[in-house]
């Protein structure tokens, strides 16, 4: 192994068994490498994250609804925060491109960054289980955790817009419409909105309908702020 490896290694925390998962997962398809690339890794990883976020958010946070503890995940595992953390590792130094792509992109491209962090954490998983996926990716992942609990200290919006209410309007409960859906079957885009004694005060969008309530319960309240 290199002492670049090595270092890398260090870096995030966890030394593997089959140094052969950690190259694999570092390879980029343009390598069209026989010994494989890293998209089946990547494929894996990304459940490895979801499943991880998830279950510490419902852990840590028992008050939180499920749209807020899907608009935390959300904001935790998407593409852009994914390749950040990849560029924080510097995985772009160790990473195997061919020749050709980097030729023609000197950098590995932000999408580059995300499959590969994500294939890193599929080859842990493989590796040494799913605890050492777990305690790499809390740790690797601890201080953004912490930033979208208290960015969104919305834990939950609707409980928050249902407390105003109750304090503004003699204790009426807010009233959630379902709107038309949107998108294809695999990836529906669910709508909402919140209405109080007939008045609209806002609406949102989830991959779910409560995820949708409780983005309009958070536009309402960002109105009402107003």
């Amino acid at each position: 192994m290199t002492p670049l490896l090595n270092a890398f290694q260090k870096q995030i925390g966890y030394h593997f068994s089959d140094v052969d998962l950690l190259q694999l997962a570092l390879t980029h398809p343009s390598c069209d490498s026989e010994d494989g690339d890293n998209q089946r890794l990547e494929f894996l990883g990304d459940a490895v994250l979801d499943l991880v976020v998830a279950e510490t958010l419902y852990r840590t946070h028992p008050n939180f609804d499920e749209g807020a503890l899907d608009h935390m995940r959300a904001s935790l595992v998407n593409g852009k925060a994914l390749a950040a953390h990849a560029q924080t590792l510097q995985i772009a130094s160790v990473l195997k491109v061919s020749q050709a792509q980097r030729q023609h992109h000197p950098q590995p491209s932000a999408a580059m960054l995300e499959d590969a962090f994500e294939a890193l954490i599929g080859a842990i998983h493989i590796d040494g289980g799913i605890d050492a996926a777990r305690g790499v990716i809390l740790n690797l992942l601890t201080d953004a955790l912490q930033a979208a609990a208290q960015s969104d200290q919305q834990g939950n919006p609707k409980g928050r817009l249902q407390e105003w209410a109750q304090q503004h309007h003699d204790g009426i409960v807010p009233d959630y419409i379902t709107l038309p859906e949107q998108g294809p079957d695999h990836a529906r885009v669910y709508s909402a909105a919140v209405e109080l004694q007939g008045q609209e005060l806002g609406r949102g969008q989830g991959s779910s309908k409560k995820a949708a309530e409780s983005a309009a319960a958070k536009n309402a309240l960002l109105q009402l702020n107003q």
